[in-house]
Parts: structure tokens; C-alpha cells; sequence
């Protein structure tokens, strides 16, 4: 199962995963709210949405393979969405994702060479992938 698949690339190979979240979101739409009388919560579930958050560092010395990855997220953030496959419990899910932002830290810089830290990145469903 590769963990790390975006729009059919595996990266499992050349990053090593250190945290992998898997997180779920229900979305209510816009007639969702407090009732006036008692408060009780009027819900209107569109449904929900299975995303992903990924933490990944550099496997072993192969700097090329992580800086491939930190490129192919910055490459790719300004599409409209990737196709992302992730575990989801013991199977995969796919799904169109698209994700704001990613960062890693600079850990030292030794004989020329900048040594990164660890790469996050939260992947969020277009769409809900459960609905009512």
C-alpha cells in the first residue's frame, strides 16, 4: 500500500513518513444553526470529508528524492486539485484534494549542504466523500 500517492506518483521511496493523520470533517451547509427557542442545533449534513495530513523527512542521504518531493508540492499548489491516494484504515482512498500551504525548517547547513527538517502538508477533500 503506498501511503504517499499524488496524481498516480508514489513518493514512498524517496521520503520517509514520521506522521500520518487521518482526519474527517462533517460540513453543514447553510441552514445549519441554533433555533431560536432552545437552542437546539439544526443540522444540514452535506456530508463528510476524509483528509489527510502527511509528514514526511528525507530518506537516508537521498536529498535529491526530498527536494523532489518539496517541488512537486510547490509545483503542484496552485492547481485546482490533485489526486490524492492515502491509507484509510487497512485500505486506500482516493481522492480529489488540494492543499494551501506546506513548510519545513532548515535544521543546519554543513559544508555547503542545507539539511531540511521534516515536510508537512494537510491534504482537504473538494468533496465529501460520505454524504446522507
Amino acid at each position: 500500500m503506498n501511503y504517499i500517492k499524488i496524481n498516480g506518483r508514489v513518493f514512498d521511496v524517496n521520503v520517509a513518513i514520521s506522521d500520518y493523520e487521518e482526519n474527517f470533517n462533517v460540513l453543514d451547509g447553510p441552514n445549519a444553526g441554533r433555533s431560536s427557542g432552545v437552542g437546539r442545533m439544526i443540522r444540514d449534513v452535506l456530508g463528510c470529508c476524509i483528509g489527510h495530513k502527511v509528514t514526511v523527512f528525507r530518506r537516508g542521504n537521498d536529498y535529491k528524492g526530498y527536494d523532489e518531493f518539496w517541488n512537486y508540492l510547490k509545483a503542484h499548489s496552485v492547481d485546482d486539485s490533485v489526486q490524492l491516494e492515502a491509507a484509510d484504515g487497512q485500505k486506500t482512498i482516493a481522492y480529489q484534494a488540494y492543499y494551501t500551504s506546506a513548510s519545513h525548517s532548515i535544521e543546519r547547513v554543513e559544508n555547503g549542504i542545507n539539511y531540511w527538517g521534516e515536510i508537512s502538508v494537510n491534504f482537504i477533500p473538494m468533496y465529501p466523500q460520505i454524504t446522507p
